[in-house]
């Protein structure tokens, strides 16, 4: 398998597919790109950054892809402008299968279902990178945003599959105010929707799921009250002034989202995840009026769960980054494989951090000679514990690898 990276940052939006997909395919020294992953920021044209795309490659090509808030290669990160990137692939012993449904918003786990049977024809499945609109109603100055739930899309698809695969993934963004998102499948343009790419054959990923949270020393928590998204309780007290007490203070509430803290379950390590943390965190998307309850962006913390307040950390995330990025290579080097190519899903709301960890990851990943299509996500998706699970402040990091001796 090859793989090539390009990127760039242009208004003209067909010219500038027609360079990324060459671009990509060049450094990959592709001569037939049979998949093409595209991503743009939401300034740009979609569709005309898909048929300049498109028209480089040629009819046969998939393509998929969607919105980012910026893009990380081994070289950038860009944020502001018209971000765009692609990665281009071409193998003779992997295959790609991609599926797509459009009822993300009426019915999350029909979606799953819907995705699911498009891939039940694959006999070999190795991996599955879902991509899905975060955004079901863009926000605004007087209303916030109403985000699609991913947590009964990824159970339903994970239930669903013919053949279990690990699945990694994210939930798009097309910018940090929650506008409209956009998601690119084959020849066309659309939103409220989830993909699929499922890889088949020779390949062995490697995903590293990557935190940025401490838990804080307290008192063990259970949700005691709560409904979907809302959390009202926790030890049969109000859930606000349990996080008053163990934060000293109550600025907290006055933010939206709330900055430095998140709730977060705790999940035991599983063999082939030495490199994950065990950590998923749940962002506090605000306070309920007369502080009733807080609101999270998912809906999946329920009555009697234990949780831990975590605390946002930069040094966290520096050293999470740091580590597991090293140690993962370690292991593939040690397992004889050969890094072809690296994705990586990171939390948009890590981008000011005055450190970006993005600069660690591609500092290591360029000393390896591996190209790399980073994206910044409004959710990131990895197995943790016995299930894949929807992140929050997470970085996931997948790498497409293949035995060594495997040069196709």
């Amino acid at each position: 398998m090859q793989a090539g990276v390009a990127y760039c940052n242009a208004s003209a939006a067909f010219a500038a597919g027609y360079q990324l997909a060459r671009d990509a395919a060049s450094n990959g020294d592709i001569s037939c790109v049979q998949l093409l992953l595209l991503f743009c920021g939401g300034n740009c044209h979609y569709q005309q950054l898909l048929a300049g795309a498109r028209q480089f490659c040629g009819p046969d090509t998939q393509i998929l892809g969607g919105s980012t808030v910026g893009i990380i290669t081994t070289e950038r990160i860009e944020t502001t402008g018209y971000p765009a990137i692609a990665m281009a692939l071409q193998a003779t012993d992997v295959q790609f299968k991609l599926a797509l449904t459009e009822q993300l918003s009426r019915d999350p786990a029909a979606a799953g279902k819907a995705l699911a049977m498009q891939l039940a024809s694959s006999l070999d499945p190795k991996l599955l990178l879902l991509f899905y609109d975060s955004v079901r109603y863009a926000g605004s100055a007087a209303r916030p945003a109403v985000l699609n739930p991913s947590p009964p899309l990824l159970q339903s698809l994970s239930r669903q599959l013919a053949k279990p695969a690990p699945i990694a993934g994210a939930g798009l963004l097309a910018d940090l105010l929650f506008s409209n998102t956009k998601q690119i499948f084959q020849h066309q343009v659309t939103d409220n929707a989830a993909l699929a790419l499922q890889f088949s054959g020779n390949l062995k990923p490697y995903i590293v799921a990557m935190h940025g949270c401490e838990p804080l020393p307290s008192e063990n928590l259970t949700i005691s009250r709560s409904f979907g998204q809302f959390v009202y309780e926790l030890n049969k007290q109000p859930v606000c002034k349990v996080l008053d007490r163990i934060i000293g203070h109550q600025r907290w509430r006055e933010q939206k989202p709330v900055s430095q803290y998140a709730l977060g379950m705790s999940y035991p390590a599983v063999a082939g995840q030495p490199f994950s943390t065990p950590y998923v965190a749940r962002l506090i998307n605000g306070v309920l009026p007369n502080d009733e309850g807080i609101i999270l962006f998912e809906p999946d913390l329920t009555e009697g769960q234990q949780i831990q307040l975590l605390q946002r950390s930069a040094h966290s995330i520096l050293t999470a980054t740091d580590q597991q990025t090293r140690a993962v290579l370690q292991q593939i080097k040690q397992d004889g494989c050969r890094a072809v190519a690296a994705i990586y899903f990171d939390c948009a709301g890590r981008i000011h951090a005055s450190t970006p960890e993005a600069v660690l990851l591609q500092q290591q990943l360029k000393a390896a000679a591996i190209p790399l299509l980073g994206i910044y996500t409004g959710v990131e998706i990895a197995p943790v514990g016995q299930h894949s699970r929807s992140l929050d402040w997470s970085g996931v990091l997948v790498l497409l690898c293949q035995p060594a001796a495997v040069q196709a």
